[in-house]
């Protein structure tokens, strides 16, 4: 989308992105600091608890520990706030245009479902009051947190990324595809590039994000089917209704049970043949002790409470439990996300 912050707005996010760069340039000092008392990370412990304890121990007098610590909880508390205010004083102007783009060939069809309390009740990322707490929510997610924030502390393309998860798959000519957990639209958009000619369905709880997918797709001029509910259990899509099921980045937002169902039902509504590519964090036992406690310490300060026990799963074996065939999982990048797993539905 094409619009201009204000004067203030773009001084905020600025800051919040040099901040959070200033916080990185910490972290490297920090680790260095851990290495000349001789931590490294064959020395760590296996035990995560157990390693925190060890380095902020071996860290109690450092004042870059503490200085990266005071700039990690800046920058997980302020950068969403800092975006709503730079909402706030564009609102104005902007507003109406986003109205417009409810209008086009994007549909959201809002479905009398339960919301899980591990959604409902976690305010992910420290976003206040959580994704649905305010009505344009949806665009200060996807347009200001993710593209004037996150984007440009992301060590990598954020949304190369996802279009490199879908190239890696074995068709070009699917024609219906499943996304599960649309949000405000990021992944949606590389569906659309990679696969131009299919139709994109895409599921949700949360409201707020699918209207702003909802703007994305109206102004690109594509037409998506959108649904509010959860990938767990999805009643309004019949058995093998898909040739292809793909998420990016929702496992880490839930707990086990969810992800287990989450394969469960992407089986039952893929067709035979279909194919299922997701992709989530690295997972931890690709890393070494440092990399792995570097990402759950950032994980914490960021507001993932489900993190550690979704990285450290072994996805391989879920997605056979629940029913499909050459499964695979790797890292493209080792040490990085994302990792992907693949899997096929037999004939």
């Amino acid at each position: 989308m094409q619009f201009d912050l204000g004067q203030r707005g773009r001084a905020m996010m600025d800051f919040e992105v040099t901040t959070r760069l200033a916080a990185s340039r910490l972290q490297q000092t920090v680790e260095g600091e851990l290495a000349d008392a001789g931590l490294d990370a064959q020395g760590l412990p296996e035990d995560m608890e157990e390693r925190h304890r060890v380095i902020d121990s071996a860290l109690a007098g450092s004042t870059a520990y503490q200085a990266r610590a005071l700039l990690g909880e800046w920058c997980a508390k302020q950068h969403g706030r800092a975006a709503e205010q730079a909402f706030e004083e564009i609102s104005g102007s902007i507003v109406p245009a986003l109205e417009q783009l409810r209008e086009g060939g994007t549909t959201i069809t809002v479905h009398d479902v339960d919301a899980p309390r591990y959604w409902s009740q976690t305010w992910f990322h420290r976003t206040r009051g959580g994704w649905d707490a305010g009505p344009w929510n949806g665009f200060i997610h996807g347009e200001l947190v993710h593209k004037k924030y996150v984007s440009k502390i992301f060590p990598g393309d954020i949304y190369g990324n996802r279009r490199a998860v879908l190239k890696s798959l074995p068709r070009a000519d699917y024609r219906r595809i499943l996304e599960i957990g649309t949000s405000s639209g990021h992944h949606s958009v590389a569906i659309a590039e990679v696969f131009p000619d299919a139709r994109l369905t895409g599921i949700d709880p949360s409201l707020r994000m699918l209207e702003q997918a909802q703007r994305v797709a109206n102004e690109k001029g594509l037409s998506w089917d959108l649904h509010t509910g959860v990938g767990e259990t999805m009643p309004m899509f019949a058995d093998a209704s898909f040739d292809l099921v793909t998420a990016y980045a929702i496992h880490h937002e839930m707990p086990v049970k969810a992800i287990e169902a989450i394969f469960a039902e992407a089986f039952r509504v893929l067709e035979p043949g279909g194919d299922m590519i997701m992709a989530d964090v690295a997972r931890t036992q690709s890393l070494d002790r440092m990399t792995a406690w570097r990402f759950d310490w950032l994980a914490r300060w960021g507001g993932e409470p489900f993190w550690r026990s979704t990285a450290k799963l072994d996805m391989e074996p879920m997605a056979r439990a629940a029913g499909f065939v050459d499964v695979r999982g790797w890292q493209p990048n080792p040490g990085r996300d994302p990792y992907i797993i693949y899997g096929r539905k037999p004939v």
